[in-house]
């Protein structure tokens, strides 16, 4: 992906169209892929701008019928403020972020030809027919702004929990099967993904949906409620595999959270009284089935469902990391258990049925401190904030402690290992080199080639020098004479 050296990139959406000769409609019209809804969350400066790549990603390397919705979410106190339509807030500086962002034009060059259908912050609905057959592949956009999530409370699973329900319930996400005798009302989507706005895939969004075909594809019909950097890999970790005394199994053990739930289970109709409802971690980014998203809802809508009677205990228990913990048990407490990923029985942890796969989403966490464990994880360097990071991000400052960290060109030899879909955390402004190489797009030559290559494979083979990595700031002479001069 280019940078925006040219500004005039986010002024073009060049996604493929169902006339290209580059679009095999016979390989779509057999269902070999899945269709994708994508929430996107953006909630400052910097998460807005890493967006507009992360959206062109998508878009432009997504055929017509793979990807069907994108929803992004504005953090509310950013907000989607129209600067021709609202008055100035003085005392509100982000008010116009978005307005004003390359995210917003992008969006705006995307609903205003054939690529996508939808709104923007302005109201105004673009290819909105549904069903007409120049619009009926092309993909869903569109930008909301409700909550203003906090870190590590209950705030953070909002967006997440909205867009489900905005996905299932929305008359314009259903299509109308006329093609057998009796008309049945059948979903526009198949799986369900939420990514952070400084994420970036490293696959085709093509390749994505073809990974998540519910009918033969190696990730399809599995719930991913994990990412790497789960002591247990790709599937969710108990609270009682943690040792005693580690941190995520003190806090939730000090906050004394009921071991046993009473909760009506809404799929049969039935009491469950006093079940051992074990806590697991997992991560808020995750990939979900429809009927796993449609399970949660409806557990979530019922006052004594699973979902609601899981989110009252949590809240009212007063513990962090909610977003961590509220899906991963939620799913392995439910009917939807056996549907984690199925893993080799090895050191390698990857998926039996994509055994190239370790991480449905790469990322570098707590390798300065031990793990769960008590040892250290990693030894390599990390990339930290250049000086002029805070002037073009309004003073945001390092990422915490524990990471994630911000990743770049040295981190491509461990994206390569790891088989990931997606990387994070990816930003223009700490190294957009990472940003102008991802994703990979395999040649006509290198998909036909007899050694069957990954688009992984070729990623080059970049890792952190063993002894360290030190950034000289640039040479100065006015500065060094100065320096000689005290000398």
């Amino acid at each position: 992906m280019s940078s925006d050296n040219n500004d005039d990139m986010w002024s073009q959406c060049n996604c493929p169209s169902s006339t290209s000769s580059s679009f095999d409609h016979q390989t779509t019209d057999k269902k070999n892929h899945a269709k994708m809804a994508y929430l996107i969350t953006v909630h400052n400066r910097r998460t807005i701008h890493d967006g507009a790549y992360l959206l062109k990603a998508l878009m432009e390397t997504s055929h017509p019928g793979n990807t069907a919705v994108i929803l992004i979410h504005v953090d509310h106190r950013v907000g989607i403020a129209d600067a021709t339509q609202v008055a100035k807030n003085e005392t509100n500086k982000n008010q116009f972020l978005y307005h004003e962002s390359t995210l917003r034009r992008y969006i705006d060059a995307c609903l205003e030809n054939s690529c996508a259908r939808g709104q923007n912050n302005n109201g105004k609905h673009h290819n909105s027919q549904v069903g007409n057959d120049a619009t009926k592949n092309n993909v869903l956009l569109e930008v909301h702004s409700h909550f203003a999530p906090e870190w590590s409370k209950w705030s953070m699973n909002e967006p997440t929990l909205w867009a489900m329900e905005y996905l299932l319930y929305h008359p314009q996400f259903h299509t109308l099967n006329t093609s057998s005798k009796t008309k049945t009302i059948q979903p526009s989507w198949d799986v369900f993904v939420n990514l952070s706005g400084d994420t970036l895939p490293v696959i085709s969004a093509q390749r994505i949906s073809q990974l998540f075909n519910p009918v033969d594809g190696p990730l399809g019909n599995t719930n991913f409620v994990t990412s790497q950097s789960c002591a247990t890999g790709l599937v969710p970790t108990s609270i009682f595999h943690f040792p005693k005394g580690t941190m995520k199994r003190g806090h939730y053990f000090q906050h004394n959270i009921p071991k046993k739930l009473t909760y009506l289970d809404t799929t049969t109709g039935t009491w469950k009284n006093d079940v051992e409802t074990p806590i697991y971690f997992g991560s808020q980014w995750m990939a979900l089935t429809h009927e796993f998203v449609q399970y949660t809802i409806r557990s979530m809508s019922h006052p004594n469902g699973l979902g609601n009677v899981l989110k009252t205990t949590l809240v009212s228990s007063e513990v962090l990391m909610t977003d961590e913990t509220f899906f991963a048990t939620l799913l392995m407490n439910s009917p939807f258990k056996d549907t984690i990923p199925k893993l080799n029985n090895d050191d390698s942890k990857s998926l039996i049925n994509y055994p190239s796969m370790t991480a449905i989403r790469y990322e570098r966490m707590d390798e300065n401190n031990p793990n769960a464990w008590g040892k250290y994880i990693s030894n390599n360097s990390l990339y930290d904030i250049p000086p002029k990071f805070k002037s073009v991000t309004d003073n945001e400052g390092p990422a915490k402690p524990w990471g994630p960290y911000f990743l770049g060109l040295y981190d491509l030899g461990d994206i390569k290992d790891s088989g990931a879909l997606f990387i994070r955390k990816v930003s223009w402004s700490v190294d957009e080199n990472l940003v102008r190489m991802l994703p990979v797009i395999l040649s006509k030559s290198e998909e036909e080639s007899s050694s069957k290559l990954l688009e992984w494979d070729v990623l080059p083979d970049i890792r952190w020098p063993k002894n360290g990595v030190n950034i000289k700031k640039p040479w100065s002479w006015a500065a060094e004479e100065e320096e000689g001069d005290e000398e």
